[in-house]
């Protein structure tokens, strides 16, 4: 399964993140992403996603191989239902972004699509 971090989100003009400053929340991100990657080892590829957000509002629909890891922000300002209905999309916390908590990201990624 693919894991893709979505640090950053853009709308127009606005960037949505857990910080007011990409680069910084691309960081953080890079740094869960390499912790959730050694936790999760093999079965499971994570990447960091560097579109501020298009790959995810343009991704195929109902793709079963991806799941969007996104920050709280970011979930909070996708609106579009046809986006959080069609995709797996986990909400992490900043809290759990700053400490590397990813225990609670490991337990939703290895249910199935179907146990939730």
């Amino acid at each position: 399964m693919q894991v893709r971090l979505v640090p950053n989100l853009q709308l127009g003009e606005r960037i949505i993140g857990p910080t007011p400053d990409p680069e910084a929340n691309r960081a953080l991100y890079q740094r869960y992403a390499k912790r959730l990657q050694a936790r999760l080892g093999i079965g499971f590829q994570v990447y960091l996603d560097m579109s501020d957000g298009y790959d995810l509002l343009h991704a195929r629909d109902y793709d079963t191989d991806t799941c969007w890891v996104v920050a709280a922000a970011v979930y909070q300002a996708l609106t579009d239902s046809a986006v959080i209905t069609h995709h797996r999309i986990i909400s992490l916390s900043d809290q759990a972004l700053i400490l590397k908590a990813t225990q609670p990201i490991e337990q939703q990624l290895r249910q199935s699509p179907t146990d939730q």
